[in-house]
């Protein structure tokens, strides 16, 4: 399951940056500079590099890199052709914006300074496309090296970000070794949600007669994985244990020790029933697949219950909440055990919608309407709640905004909020009636930033709400392991 992330513009970007700009031309004529107002900045650089790229979804990189820079007079260069100009100890580079992951990055400053050998600069820069914006900096240290080290110096680019903690042993970890066969290869990477679904994390080692393998040091419980063989996204022929991928393929599956027993069937307990069925929508003007889940003992009793509307993620589908959520065993184990009371779960499909449009009024004006008729289902807002994952958490947050009358609730669990999508949201006058969960992962590359952006928002509205973060990504296994607290927290919603 390959999730895009705009990390992939980190590498690309710290190509342009580290060596000043690749493409940069100098913004004055040198020779009407003095000679003697510009110190000797030529020999050997070492630089040191920190990227902060977390607004565009990244974990940063720390990086090290060894160039040659000529002088002439007051301007710079090095054999890449990049011009940079001199004014007393400063230098500035001029950077033209470069086409990148899909959009286009452009820099706001490149600038450094020399002083007694010693190098410090900073980079500011830009990247959006149709869609989305981000910003981001790499900060520079450094020194022009000594004749007798630049001699016998590496030059090239070094990549000194600290190894991942998952290669290494911890407490309640067990080693496992990943191993695929693939001999053409050139590059082999093991994904998954040990990576937060990154394809560039852990790189795989050539073992020389046609494998790779990896060691990593993993927590109980399951993680979902496939190999990235030069660039495509191969599920493990060597282990049955999959789940269906959403993409017309599948996410092997590992298991660390034993699973959570709230994720799978109780035989000693009783179970609801899922009713997988298709609605005939006008807005669509085709048949639309939904599931539910009714409780325990809903056809032996004439009780009403309270409805919650679970929204899938981008790319997948109505049934993700059944095949990666189990939310199916959850509820039952949870009722088993006391720690809920009954409610029902509608599942629609929403494409790749964000539950806008067609979906929206699918959703809202049909299928919702239906199946308040079809089942005996409590009315009124205090008895109904909205929950989702990814583009379903902005959803979520989106639709309990939009419609209050409906939605009592609304639990975005790592939210991909990015509020342009809304054609018809507006930050102006806002306000929130329904009460407010807001969960997601502190490592989750894809949504955090915008949960960060979506609460400064929320509190410069003066909006009342509850924001959960814990170690975890963009994952079914950090969903999972929340799924019994947040739907505590829905059924004490229902019965205060």
């Amino acid at each position: 399951m390959k999730r895009h992330s705009l990390l992939a513009l980190a590498l690309p970007l710290l190509s342009v940056l580290l060596v000043g700009a690749c493409s940069s031309s100098s913004n004055s004529n040198a020779s009407e500079q003095s000679e003697l107002a510009c110190a000797n900045n030529a020999g050997t650089w070492e630089l040191f590099l920190e990227v902060d790229d977390s607004d565009c979804n990244g974990f940063g990189k720390q990086l090290k890199q060894v160039f040659v820079v000529e002088q002439q007079q007051c301007e710079l260069s090095i054999d890449s052709g990049v011009t940079g100009d001199i004014n007393g100890q400063q230098i500035t580079w001029s950077v033209p914006s470069v086409r990148i992951d899909g959009g286009e990055l452009s820099y706001a400053s490149a600038t450094a300074e020399v002083l007694d050998g010693k190098i410090t600069g900073s980079y500011l820069w830009e990247w959006s496309n149709s869609a989305y914006y981000c910003s981001g900096s790499t900060t520079v240290k450094g020194r022009i090296l000594p004749e007798q080290e630049a001699a016998s110096a590496e030059l090239g680019e070094f990549d000194l970000t600290p190894p991942h903690p998952l290669l290494s042993p911890a407490e309640n970890s067990t080693a496992h070794t990943f191993t695929v066969m693939a001999k053409q290869a050139e590059q082999v990477y093991l994904a998954g949600e040990m990576s937060d679904w990154r394809p560039d994390v852990f790189q795989m080692n050539a073992n020389g007669d046609g494998s790779w393998s990896i060691t990593l040091y993993l927590a109980p419980g399951a993680w979902q994985y496939k190999f990235v063989i030069d660039g495509n996204w191969i599920a493990d022929e060597n282990n049955e244990r999959a789940v269906d991928d959403s993409r017309g393929g599948f996410n092997s599956v590992l298991v660390i020790g034993e699973e959570s027993p709230l994720l799978s069937a109780n035989p000693e307990i009783a179970h609801g029933e899922v009713v997988d069925a298709r609605f005939a929508s006008s807005a669509l003007n085709k048949a639309s697949p939904y599931a539910v889940y009714l409780p325990p003992n809903y056809h032996a009793s004439e009780q009403r219950y309270p409805l919650v509307v679970l929204l899938h993620g981008y790319g997948s589908n109505y049934l993700q909440w059944l095949v990666d959520g189990k939310v199916q065993h959850l509820m039952d184990n949870l009722i088993a055990k006391q720690a809920i009371k009954p409610f029902i779960l509608l599942m629609p499909s929403g494409e790749q919608s964000y539950y806008t449009g067609e979906y929206e009024q699918l959703i809202m004006q049909e299928l919702l309407p239906s199946i308040r008729e079809q089942y005996r289902i409590k009315p009124g807002a205090q008895n109904s709640a909205i929950s989702g994952v990814s583009m379903g958490g902005a959803g979520a947050f989106y639709l309990a905004h939009k419609y209050p009358e409906q939605f009592g609730l609304s639990v975005p669990l790592s939210g991909y909020f990015d509020m342009s999508i809304y054609r018809d949201f507006t930050w102006q006058n806002f306000t929130m009636q329904p009460t407010l969960y807001l969960y997601c992962g502190e490592d989750d590359h894809t949504s955090f930033q915008t949960n960060q952006r979506l609460v400064e928002q929320l509190e410069n509205h003066k909006v009342e709400f509850t924001y959960t973060t814990a170690e975890g990504g963009h994952t079914w296994r950090y969903w999972n392991g929340i799924s019994a607290h947040f739907l505590s927290q829905i059924s004490a919603f229902f019965h205060p």
